[in-house]
This record gives structure tokens, sequence and C-alpha cells, in this order.
């Protein structure tokens, strides 16, 4: 179970710093690019926030 912790840990972190550093590989994917055309720009943004503190505040509620 710890694996699981580390893992979501390091996911939401990689999660907040393409957020924050916007990664090339990231917004230029052929499915981000579709949820982009789907929710806009702000819509994909939000949807990486919340998946990137969903995965650190699990994976530090895991290793707790």
């Amino acid at each position: 179970m710890q694996y699981l912790g580390i893992f979501l840990v390091i996911y939401g972190a990689f999660c907040l710093a393409a957020l924050v550093l916007r990664f090339p590989f990231v917004y230029n994917n052929v499915k981000a690019k579709v949820f982009i055309k789907m929710m806009g720009k702000t819509g994909f943004d939000i949807l990486i926030l919340v998946f990137g503190l969903a995965g650190l505040i699990g994976g530090i509620l895991i290793l707790s």
C-alpha cells in the first residue's frame, strides 16, 4: 500500500507541475486536444488541477 501512496504523490506533483509549467507534451497530446476542444483551456486546466490535488491528497492520506 505504501507504493501506491508514493505513486500517487509523484503523480499529483507531476500533474501540478504540468499545470504550472505547461509542458508541451501534455497540452499537444491528441487526447488532450480533444479534451481542450470539449471543455476549453480553462476547463482542462481545472481538470488537471483536480486530478493533481486528488492524487496528492490521496497519496498523503495513504502514507500517513
